[in-house]
């Protein structure tokens, strides 16, 4: 099926998990208020560090191999296998370092530590699961799974909020709910294609680590890129600027949301060697575009949203602002790096944001205790405008557009 097709289709699911997930962001952040908000948004954005550390290797080698070998069964019960196995020691870990979490996280965690693992492992669970069919090239089945994500957590919290029950532990167990719910649908898609249980394959799971751990160091060191400013904010600011802060980065994550999109649907073409007349460019022109009418709409009317859906958070347009120049950057930067990763991940895909992720905390450092929200969004733009620079001139400079790179 053609790119455009599909990333048609993955526009209309990235529409309805846009809209459902802005206004479950919005009963969250109004019902919670802004200290439990950043509190919550520190718990999740550490189960999702966890989850990369742990199963981003496998997720990204997954669909590499997948899409050259289409080994879908032997792929599919490694997965599983994994997660069962990293299921107790994610919970050992949490354990151990339940205490040391405290000051990171905002609140005491000692009740609640087993959270954090059981989080990172759905996550892994769900996301590993979609890899396997993203190397299918089944690109539809892919955007559902978000769907089903979003429209279960969006109607348990609803649940949660009609009976007087939406707190930070309370949405963090109904968000595990929702990742093991969409991690079924994702299984069942796979089904058909996959068949009954038979055990792993050892060679494969090697191979996929083969490729996967230079695309999880890659993927580590951009997530972290793009939020390590929140746990920067909560100790230089505290938890209700965070809870702040992260109203403007729903924002920015929306935004993002198209361009991911196109990537992941650009990875399945690249790896099953289906990139040809130059597609990845006219992508990358396109989703360029995209950003920057984004960019300009949310300067016109980004504070009558966030006062829409997050009424008492309108401090929160002033970053986004601020933010909006290196949004436009990442778009343009995230097509090129999911090129560059579908040909195996060379080395500009890790020196890139690991440069960036050291600009970004200096920048931070330097900015916040000065002009607080309004640094870190600045610091922000700096950082990813760096980051897609270096990757395009790599990109622009090399014979990557052309080149398959090995996996060994």
């Amino acid at each position: 099926m053609s790119f455009f097709r599909n990333f048609s289709f993955n526009v209309v699911c990235s529409t309805l998990v846009f809209a459902v997930g802005l206004l479950n962001q919005g009963l969250l952040a109004g019902h919670l208020g802004r200290s439990d908000y950043g509190v919550f948004t520190l718990w999740t954005q550490t189960s999702l560090i966890v989850a990369l550390v742990l199963g981003e290797w496998l997720r990204r080698g997954t669909t590499y191999v997948v899409g050259r070998e289409q080994k879908v069964r032997e792929a599919r019960d490694n997965v599983i296998i994994y997660v069962c196995i990293l299921v107790p020691t994610a919970l050992l870990i949490s354990w151990l370092f339940r205490f040391k979490l405290v000051s990171v996280l905002g609140t005491p965690i000692d009740q609640y530590w087993y959270l954090i693992a059981l989080a990172a492992s759905a996550v892994v669970l769900q996301r590993c699961g979609q890899a396997v069919l993203l190397g299918l090239d089944r690109v539809r089945a892919y955007a559902i799974v978000p769907l089903v994500f979003i429209c279960s957590y969006g109607l348990m919290n609803v649940i949660l909020w009609r009976y007087d029950s939406l707190n930070i532990f309370s949405v963090l167990s109904v968000f595990i709910s929702a990742a093991l719910i969409a991690s079924i649908i994702t299984f069942a898609f796979l089904q058909g294609s996959s068949g009954g249980f038979r055990g792993g394959d050892r060679k494969l799971i090697f191979d996929v680590y083969s490729v996967g751990r230079r695309g999880a160091i890659s993927v580590l060191l951009v997530f972290l890129l793009l939020k390590s400013d929140l746990f920067l904010v909560n100790y230089y600011l505290g938890t209700d600027s965070v809870g702040v802060y992260r109203v403007a980065v729903n924002f920015a994550d929306m935004m993002q949301r198209v361009p991911d999109l196109a990537g992941a649907v650009l990875l399945a073409k690249v790896v099953r060697n289906e990139d040809n007349q130059n597609l990845s460019w006219r992508v990358t022109c396109w989703i360029g575009l995209f950003s920057l009418v984004c960019a300009l709409g949310l300067g016109v009317i980004g504070g009558q949203l966030i006062s829409i859906f997050f009424p008492g958070y309108e401090e929160a347009y002033e970053p986004l602002m601020w933010m909006l120049p290196g949004l436009i950057f990442l778009g343009v930067g995230s097509v090129l790096n999911t090129k560059l990763a579908g040909l195996g991940y060379p080395p500009v895909t890790q020196w890139a944001p690991a440069v960036a992720l050291v600009l970004n905390i200096g920048l931070n450092l330097y900015f916040i205790p000065k002009i607080g929200l309004r640094g870190v969004a600045l610091a922000t733009s700096i950082s990813y405008a760096f980051w897609a620079t270096c990757i395009a001139w790599v990109f622009f400079r090399s014979d990557y557009k052309d080149t398959r790179l090995s996996t060994k």
